[in-house]
């Protein structure tokens, strides 16, 4: 009994906790939400802010020439693409040399700062500022990492091959560095492809998807990206900046040695990850990394989250292509986490060691082990008759009112926001009507009793791979997004 109170009284501490954060952060984000307004910046030297935009691509024949076509219209003056073949066993590289008339050129003259596998050829298309670069597979970082020593400009944007940038998107973060020059990393909100429909390059249609498990990632994508994030940056404690749309300065990148690979021999690393380390979560780990870098050099610096900027990135659409994605996201914040363990509650770090890691630690990775020990607990004090089955039965209801509350609230607050922002942010919410948004919060609703399981189910299967180091990438299969001219039916435009 003594120890069935410990852990009562365990959870309960735990519980009401990670409730008071996130409904702190939730706070946050409602006063941000009215005090947003445009920003516009003018005058300023797009030579001092180039940007060189890397794309790594591994199998991506379905996704990769939309993402480039899209990228070629971006709204901004001073930027370069960099397509990376990460040694890809489908035809996209095919498809890239076929579509885009292009020069090869000699790449062994090139500034080798960062080791990745070996470079097989590089294309320079002619009548667009695009490189094709092809190598031997070495993983998304090594890609990237190859993207970086091509690289000729000031800042780096990663994207992912299968996402589709909207065109002022890159500006909303550029104007980020301009207006706080210690910022070293920006990135934007990432709303759901799946059924969005192109007309001449640009979104055109996009229907509320019938698809459950999209339905169920939307809300998650909301709660996450635009009220966690926000609240977040706001204590500067972002340690996570989606890597499908994110920008760095690149003298930032090249001292702390790059992106985290097997190939990646950099002092700093080196120092403070160990030799020969990877993960499957490097996107978190470089915002990490760059934290303690940072912190190390005594410097003023933060990490934005923009939620206006939106990048479109396609959701797994069946439960086993998610599954494979939550249990590679779980062991990778492992082992970003355990890689920079130091960092824990060291007040060096400032806010990085006694807030960010803690939280991340406690709330995020070892959540679904203390999911399942309430589960336990549940269940065994009511067979033991220590809980009451009435009272049990009212705790679940009146939790799921309060939880369908709060997400009613956050997505009604989240729709006047959109409404602030251009047209953009209120396409990427996917509801636009009453019948629309009573279909969301059913899902969420539903969610709470199936898919929250689903969730913890994965996440815990992470935490099981990286206990015995097992890093797969498990990538899954893509669809790509509809094109208007193929579609057999007339979509009504929004």
């Amino acid at each position: 009994m003594i120890i069935l109170r410990i852990i009562e009284k365990f959870l309960i501490i735990y519980f009401v906790s990670y409730f008071l954060i996130d409904l702190l952060l939730y706070v946050i984000f409602i006063f941000s939400a009215f005090k947003t307004k445009k920003r516009t910046i003018k005058n300023f030297s797009h030579d001092d802010y180039s940007v060189s935009i890397i794309v790594p691509a591994y199998n991506e024949e379905v996704t990769i020439t939309d993402c480039i076509e899209m990228l070629n219209q971006l709204d901004y003056e001073n930027y370069e693409l960099i397509i990376i073949n990460d040694g890809s066993t489908d035809g996209t590289l095919n498809i890239l040399l076929e579509k885009y008339p292009h020069v090869r050129f000699n790449h062994e003259n090139g500034n080798t700062v960062i080791n990745t596998k070996t470079i097989r050829g590089i294309w320079r298309v002619e009548g667009l500022n695009l490189l094709i670069l092809d190598k031997e597979n070495g993983g998304k970082a090594d890609a990237i990492n190859a993207g970086i020593n091509t690289s000729t400009k000031k800042y780096i944007c990663t994207v992912d091959a299968d996402s589709i940038l909207d065109k002022g998107a890159l500006t909303k973060v550029m104007e980020q560095f301009i207006t706080y020059p210690e910022t070293f990393v920006s990135g934007g909100q990432l709303a759901s492809a799946n059924e969005v429909i192109l007309k001449d390059n640009k979104v055109y249609s996009l229907k509320m998807p019938k698809n459950i498990w999209i339905l169920w990632q939307i809300v998650e994508y909301i709660k996450s990206f635009l009220i966690s994030r926000v609240g977040l940056g706001k204590f500067n404690s972002l340690l996570v900046m989606s890597g499908a749309f994110s920008v760095f300065k690149k003298d930032d990148l090249l001292a702390v040695g790059g992106y985290l690979s097997a190939q990646n021999d950099h002092t700093y690393i080196l120092q403070t990850v160990g030799k020969k380390r990877k993960t499957l979560c490097e996107d978190m780990e470089i915002v990490v990394r760059l934290w303690r870098y940072y912190h190390e050099q005594k410097r003023k610096t933060k990490a934005i989250f923009l939620p206006q900027p939106v990048c479109w990135t396609e959701m797994p659409e069946n439960p086993r292509n998610l599954y494979k994605q939550r249990v590679r996201w779980h062991t990778g914040l492992a082992e970003s986490l355990f890689f920079h363990l130091d960092m824990l509650f060291d007040p060096k770090f400032k806010a990085t060691g006694l807030f960010a890691m803690p939280y991340y630690f406690f709330f995020e990775l070892f959540s679904p082990i203390v999911k399942v020990l309430a589960l336990i607990f549940i269940i065994w004090g009511s067979v033991i008759g220590l809980l009451n089955t009435s009272w049990l039965i009212m705790l679940i209801i009146s939790t799921t009112l309060i939880t369908a509350v709060i997400t009613s609230t956050m997505t009604v607050i989240t729709e006047y926001w959109s409404y602030k922002q251009d047209a953009v942010n209120r396409e990427a919410l996917r509801f636009r009507s009453l019948s629309d948004w009573l279909i969301l919060m059913g899902s969420s609703i539903l969610g709470d009793f199936s898919y929250s399981f689903y969730r913890t189910y994965a996440q815990l299967i992470g935490l099981i791979h990286f206990s015995i180091k097992k890093s797969t990438w498990n990538k899954f299969e893509r669809k790509g997004v509809k094109h208007y001219e193929n579609q057999k039916f007339k979509f009504t435009k929004h």
